[in-house]
């Protein structure tokens, strides 16, 4: 596909500027990512130096803690599959070439284009370079031009540079200097705002010192890159942000231990079940599942996962084939049945004791065979990107961890092909986050700074779990890290005695760091009620979820009837994939921490492995614990309380779990869905038994569960009263919210659901909201940071405040839009809410309503791809689709330069089923156009037999 699927999921005004931004240039990127994964000590990180070609020493055993990650440390022939490993760095010299080469021809470009509309000589020259803060200069080669035969006058690399820069080698040694200038008082790996100018200039000089080093072969090898994961458990919730459904997975098994056998060294605790030992299957599945929840849904059995045995050697030499096939033939059969075994490609066993391992090269050719078969290769990239792309690894190259956005604003403006605009730039670093290039957050406090080594975030956090002889060297904290191992208790005292002594680079930049923990929800500060218990407070500590070991108590899980209190059913988020992977909920847990202060029970926090208890008020507690793929919630009530308000927060809290659910699985680049059911209050919350869907309760009064050996009658209001605050009928709204929350971005009528309600409100507010009184009650519930508040109040009229509010509500979440309504409650306008309110129903319907017509066309086509491949003249109907403009020139060139039928069929296919329904219904008439209307006739039938499905369906 030509879009990268990161840009896909982005709103519709980013995929235009992406296509816009590929008609100037683009090129074509091959990239592997190998991510070697599995159980603690089973020869992962000696396989990786195998494949890196390096000698290891067998006998020493070494542990990887976080991950070590080896950055384009391997070029692949596109041609022959052939592996090179490269020297630390000399990724770069190959980054600089395309660079050079884009500079070049963006030159001819603009020289031709001068030719043509006047005459004009262009001189090239060697223009000096002066630092504002040194008396050095560099020589630098940019473009002198003269008009009417006078020279250019300004000497120096402006913020608007002439747009005819060429580079060549330089005609005089450059003189050393450090490609980057730190804080002079520290190493920190932050970059001074005071040597913007210095840094911008340093990058610059890069591309002339390698200028001349261009490689005819440059674009013949794709980058490779190795990413060696810790098998400890205590790593997963920072192994997730880093799993890619780009890349090829290496799932690692010790050949020598027994298939059933429980594997000793290495405890997991999963959920509320507390520690477990694994065996091997087991052990495969959990990764397996962190895996599959990062799948995207177009690709089944993406991205693949290639189980690789290791320690042969122990293996007796007679039969060790036949061994070694029933092994692997019987972890298969173990998890058969299982979506998870469509990512198993191939079986592998390896001998780590060779240096030449016949195998080792097999597995070689089949990590290149794979990755030349994945959706994203071939992929094609803004070439305007790869200048600002090239400065940002030049920077990380010179271990510089953080830079602040005005640099990159800076750099960019100061090349000659440059990102256009600040939209484009935030996309760019979006995408850059997207893809692991980057960590950049777009929220107040935080998007000032980016890192540009998402690694270093791992090393933070190592930092924190893994050093215990630390503990021996610093008796005086002892008391502290027992309390953060037990019960994640993470204290400012702790923090500082590490990295004050271990590591100053962290202590310095200590509160951005631990503000990117917190964005990430592997840390939350915890909330929590006063002594007086009239007000909350927040703790001045933080909490790790993802540290937690102590099983859950029963009595938590299952508590005994009390006459004093009432508790409601369960609710129970049910993964529809069957895999969910513990970060997801450790991350939910940070959330809800700076939601509703933490329960506690004789000043000790109700917060253990898999579950965390909160009180929402006085008199309504919640309970969160997930077991397997299931996440259940339970609120018990005292029982002077009115019912009615009851269901009020516990409506509020079902829906701050799922929008939190739905925003972490998007920031984690997951594909999972959960889908909400009862469980029968007769059945234990301790298991997966008793669950009913949401659905099925709204389209029955009565259900019966059949997890009892007489099936229970239950009824569908009492069950659904407490969780939605209309019993049936707000279920459905709901039911059709999720609908359109699930809705493909890439259609260009879909928008979130609170866009579309403040689209169609918008005149309304303009008429009848006052701004100020609103906006007030804004800044006290900090819905934006002081910069966005202070434009919208600084904008001259009511009505441009108000569009301008409107605007920066509808580019943030759902809760962000919800917090607004509160707000307008505040200001005593609860008219204007529930206009808002009124309007979000009748778009929820709608959505449900059309729902079932969005997917009709996929269906369609997927059910007659066969045919249309035997009989569609793609040639003939591009021409229709490009005079009826279906599709933009990019997405038109890229199907016309398919080298086969089939490819160009099936890429018009692709993008015929990420179009809406109205873009099919003009493909059938070009078919008719064509003279293909047989085809359309054969659609059309195929139509009308997928709506009869639908309509016995429903």
């Amino acid at each position: 596909s030509v879009i990268p699927a990161e840009v896909l999921k982005m709103d519709t005004g980013s995929l235009h500027i992406y296509k816009n931004a590929l008609c100037d240039g683009y090129e074509k990127v091959y990239n592997i990512r190998v991510m070697v994964v599995g159980q603690y000590g089973v020869g992962k990180t000696t396989l990786t130096q195998r494949l890196l070609g390096k000698n290891v020493n067998i006998s020493e055993r070494h542990s990887t803690e976080g991950i070590d990650v080896h950055v384009e440390c391997c070029k692949v022939s596109l041609s022959t599959g052939e592996w090179t490993t490269q020297e630390k760095h000399a990724d770069k010299y190959s980054r600089l070439q395309r660079l050079v080469r884009l500079l070049n021809e963006h030159s001819n470009k603009q020289q031709s284009k001068r030719e043509q509309d006047r005459q004009s000589e262009l001189d090239v020259q060697v223009i000096s370079l002066e630092y504002d803060n040194s008396h050095t200069q560099h020589n630098m080669l940019v473009s002198k031009e003269r008009y009417d035969g006078q020279p250019q006058q300004d000497k120096s690399v402006s913020a608007e540079p002439s747009t005819n820069q060429i580079v060549k080698e330089p005609s005089s040694q450059p003189v050393e200097s450090p490609i980057v200038r730190l804080h002079p008082e520290s190493s920190s790996g932050i970059l001074s705002k005071g040597n913007e100018k210095d840094t911008v200039m340093e990058i610059l000089k890069q591309v002339n010192e390698t200028s001349g080093k261009l490689e005819k072969d440059a674009t013949q090898y794709a980058a490779l890159s190795l990413w060696d994961f810790a098998g400890q458990h205590s790593f997963y919730t920072t192994h997730q942000t880093f799993l890619t459904s780009r890349a090829i997975y290496l799932l690692v098994i010790n050949l020598s231990q027994q298939v059933t056998d429980l594997i000793q060294e290495n405890e997991c605790f999963l959920d509320a079940k507390g520690k477990q030992l694994c065996n091997i299957p087991e052990m495969m599945e959990i990764w397996l599942n962190m895996i599959h929840s990062c799948a995207p849904s177009s690709h089944p059995g993406n991205p693949p996962v290639i189980l690789v045995g290791t320690h042969v050697d122990k293996i007796p030499e007679k039969n060790r084939q036949k061994v070694i096939d029933e092994y692997f033939m019987k972890i298969r059969q173990m998890l058969k049945n299982k979506p998870l075994v469509l990512h198993l490609m191939d079986d592998i066993a390896i001998d780590n004791k060779l240096e030449s391992d016949p195998s080792l090269e097999k597995l070689k050719r089949r990590i290149f065979e794979l990755a030349s078969q994945q959706p994203h290769w071939g992929e094609k990239k803004p070439a305007r990107w790869l200048p600002l792309e090239q400065a940002i690894m030049t920077m990380r190259d010179s271990d510089v961890k953080v830079a602040p956005l005005s640099l990159i604003e800076e750099i960019n403006r100061s090349s000659s092909v440059k990102i256009e605009n600040r939209d484009e730039l935030e996309m760019f670093l979006i995408f850059q986050h997207d893809i692991g290039t980057i960590l950049y957050f777009n929220a107040d406090g935080l998007r000032e700074n980016i890192v540009l080594n998402p690694q270093w975030m791992i090393d933070v956090f190592r930092s924190l779990i893994t050093d215990k002889t630390f503990i021996r060297q610093h008796p005086t904290i002892t008391e502290e890290w027992f309390e953060f191992e037990e019960t994640g208790k993470l204290t400012h005292k702790l923090i500082d005695a590490i990295w004050t002594k271990e590591k100053p680079d962290f202590y310095d930049n200590k509160e951005y760091l631990l503000l990117v923990m917190e964005k990430l929800n592997i840390i939350a500060r915890p909330m929590s009620y006063t002594m007086d218990g009239k007000s909350v407070k927040k703790e001045k500590y933080y909490l790790a979820p993802c540290i937690l070991r102590q099983k859950t108590p029963r009595e938590i899980l299952c508590p005994e009837s009390d006459p004093n209190e009432k508790s409601t059913s369960a609710l129970c988020f049910v993964c529809k994939q069957k895999c969910l992977p513990p970060p997801v909920f450790h991350r939910l847990v940070g959330a809800c921490l700076t939601h509703w202060p933490i329960a506690k029970q004789n000043e000790e926090n109700l917060i253990y492995c898999g579950c965390c208890v909160f009180d929402i008020d006085e008199y309504h507690r919640l309970y969160l614990h997930f077991l397997g793929h299931v996440i259940f919630a339970r609120v018990t009530i005292m029982a002077v309380q009115d019912i009615s308000q009851s269901s009020k927060l516990c409506s509020e809290a079902r829906k701050f779990i799922s929008e939190n659910l739905n925003k972490i699985i998007g920031n984690l680049g997951q594909s999972l869905e959960f889908e909400p059911h009862i469980q029968c209050p007769g059945c234990d919350a301790d298991k997966l038994t008793g669950m009913i869907s949401v659905p099925e309760l709204q389209k029955k009064k009565v259900v019966v569960c059949r997890s009892h050996v007489k099936g229970i009658p239950l009824e569908s209001q009492q069950l659904l009263k407490f969780w939605f605050e209309n019993g049936e009928q707000t279920a459905r709204v709901e039911e059709a919210r999720e609908v359109s929350k699930k809705e493909p971005s890439t259609s260009r009528n879909k928008e979130k659901l609170h866009q579309t309600v403040l689209n169609r409100c918008r005149s309304k507010l303009i008429k009848d909201l006052n701004v100020e009184v609103v906006m007030k009650y804004i800044q006290e519930k900090e819905l934006f940071g002081d910069v966005t508040i202070r434009d919208i109040n600084e904008q001259t009229t009511t009505t441009d405040k108000i569009s301008l509010l409107i605007d920066k509500i509808k580019q943030r979440d759902h809760n962000t839009y919800k917090r607004f309504k509160e707000c307008l409650i505040q200001a005593q306008r609860e008219d204007l809410k529930k206009m808002l309110e009124e309007e979000e129903n009748q778009s929820a319907e709608m959505k449900l309503a059309h729902h079932d017509t969005e997917k009709l066309h996929h269906t369609v086509l997927n059910r007659c791809v066969t045919n249309l491949m035997k009989a569609l003249n793609v040639r003939n109907v591009m021409i229709y689709i490009q005079q009826k403009e279906l599709f933009d020139d990019v997405t038109i060139r890229d199907i016309n330069d398919q080298t086969t039928e089939t490819k160009a069929i099936t890429l018009l296919i692709d993008q015929l089923k990420q179009r809406d329904q109205y873009t099919y219904e003009r493909f059938k008439e070009c078919l008719i156009l064509a003279n293909q209307a047989d085809l359309k006739s054969m659609l059309d039938k195929e139509e009308k037999n997928v709506t009869a499905e639908m309509k016995e369906n429903h």
